[in-house]
């Protein structure tokens, strides 16, 4: 079972130091608003460097194939949704936004390793996407020492 699909196994922990907001209507997210967000993050990964890698473009493909279990013409979808939405999009916010109202800590986490994935796909990791993830990593309230586990568990095992 992926990262996503624990997100809709049932509600997602909440950081004990997060308070209500005084409002009690919680905001609905849908799941295919939260495919949008991850597919949107991932994606976002591939483009930091500025360079079209198809290497990087089929590690997005698996990693939503096995995470979201859909269709390769679902992901396929979802991903060129995810295109035309985040063209010229420069800020990370209302994705990280979305997950952390859905997502768990672990779960945030495995979308980190997720993203590491992607940025080592290409065999050359930028510096640019070593950023974006850095980025993600504070947007989604998580701490350094996540960002390097999960770092190292995206990094392709040596043979």
């Amino acid at each position: 079972m992926g990262f996503i699909d624990k997100l809709f196994g049932g509600k997602a922990e909440t950081d004990s130091d997060t308070e209500p907001t005084g409002s009690e209507e919680a905001t609905e997210i849908s799941p295919e608003q939260l495919h949008m967000a991850c597919a949107a993050l991932l994606l976002e990964v591939a483009e930091a460097d500025y360079k079209d890698d198809p290497a990087e473009t089929r590690s997005i493909l698996r990693a939503l194939e096995s995470e979201l279990g859909l269709k390769r013409a679902e992901v396929t979808a979802l991903l060129d949704q995810a295109k035309a939405e985040t063209e010229g999009a420069t800020d990370l916010f209302p994705y990280t936004h979305l997950i952390n109202e859905r997502c768990s800590r672990d779960q945030k986490c495995a979308m980190l390793t997720a993203m590491w994935r992607v940025a080592f796909a290409d065999g050359d990791l930028d510096k640019y996407e070593e950023h974006l993830i850095r980025r993600t990593t504070e947007l989604l309230r998580l701490e350094h020492s996540d960002f390097i586990r999960a770092k190292q568990a995206g990094r392709p095992k040596e043979h």
